[in-house]
């Protein structure tokens, strides 16, 4: 037992150094490494002092929690790090710290028993699902498909490992052995997966031309990329910027399956096509940022015109959506960058 508890930190600790190493800067990043601690103390509660089990256990059972924040970080196209699903992952984990200061489960009873203990292992498990969810249904958003493989099988791995010791804790389904060898070979396959993949497999680089300045909405709305260029796309180039110069991203709506029709290219070339020739991770943060290029010439040559009617025209439904897209690019309120435009110009 003690052997493979061992061995099962040493596999985390060189999983948490390349993480620490090779991805620190990024937030999903310091996640993951959280995760790992609370690993860690999982590993620890099986063979620590009992008078330090509650510390272990409190740690060990924010894993669901982590993980579902790791899937909203990593694959959903916008982390819902403010809703009902964040507030289950708090409870998921808190209700169990607060129960523990009176007395153990199995000596409660009653509405605090359920409240307490039951309900938030039901919860853990509907966080790992909904997890898993987000990597499914968020999988197409990343336009560079072997990042997408790889990110998708690290959080599979992860997703698997950390069903699995759950299930095992909350039921006691599987022997004491059991836990530290699955916990090590997921840490084995996640470290061959962090070292195949390098840069890029938590999270890749999404551009954001506009806002350095190599988006110009006159030059047709076509960021000129400086990844390296594919004559396969070329001819397809031309139609893409005479498209999308004539406005076809205003569409609402707009999908990635509509522009390949518009273009007449399969869908996977758009694909490729968006990443290689453009240098964008997500469809959605191309198109966002054509959009939010006109937004911003039209706040300063339209100064009376309402941001609403710029939005909806321009191709968000809602004013909530255009001012969230508008702040990730310029980093201000659409009523800010107009002010202090007007106040630049005179």
């Amino acid at each position: 037992m003690l052997l493979l508890t061992g061995f099962s930190l040493g596999c985390i600790a060189i999983v948490f150094l390349i993480v620490a190493r090779d991805f620190g800067r990024l937030l999903v990043a310091k996640v993951f490494l959280v995760l790992l601690v609370a690993s860690t103390a999982f590993l620890l509660n099986q063979i620590i002092d009992p008078a330090w089990k509650w510390l272990t256990g409190d740690i060990m059972t924010m894993i669901p929690a982590l993980f579902w924040l790791l899937c909203q970080l990593a694959f959903a196209r916008r982390p819902r790090l403010i809703s009902i699903w964040a507030g289950l992952a708090l409870y998921s984990f808190i209700a169990p710290a607060v129960t523990r200061f009176f007395g153990v489960s199995s000596e409660l009873t009653g509405a605090f028993n359920f409240w307490g203990w039951q309900l938030p292992r039901y919860t853990e498990y509907v966080l790992i699902l909904h997890g898993l969810w987000v990597i499914v249904a968020s999988w197409s958003d990343d336009l560079i498909t072997t990042r997408r493989q790889l990110r998708g099988a690290l959080l599979g791995t992860v997703g698997f490992a950390a069903l699995w010791v759950t299930i095992s804790l909350n039921t006691g389904y599987g022997s004491p052995l059991c836990l530290p060898i699955v916990v090590s070979i997921a840490a084995l396959v996640i470290a061959y997966l962090l070292l195949e993949g390098r840069v890029g497999v938590l999270l890749g680089p999404a551009k954001q031309a506009l806002s350095s300045g190599e988006i110009n909405i006159e030059d047709t709305g076509i960021p000129c990329s400086s990844g390296e260029k594919n004559a396969e796309f070329d001819d397809v180039e031309l139609k893409l910027q005479s498209v999308m110069g004539e406005g076809f991203y205003r569409t609402e709506r707009l999908t990635l399956n509509m522009l390949a029709e518009k273009i007449e290219l399969p869908e996977y070339k758009t694909r490729a096509l968006i990443n290689q020739k453009l240098g964008y991770r997500n469809f959605n943060d191309y198109i966002n940022q054509l959009r939010i290029a006109e937004a911003g010439d039209r706040l300063v040559s339209e100064p009376d015109t309402p941001i609403l009617n710029i939005a909806l025209d321009i191709g968000y439904r809602t004013l909530s959506s255009f001012n969230r897209a508008f702040k990730e690019i310029f980093e201000q309120s659409p009523t800010a960058y107009r002010q202090s435009k007007n106040d630049e110009n005179q």
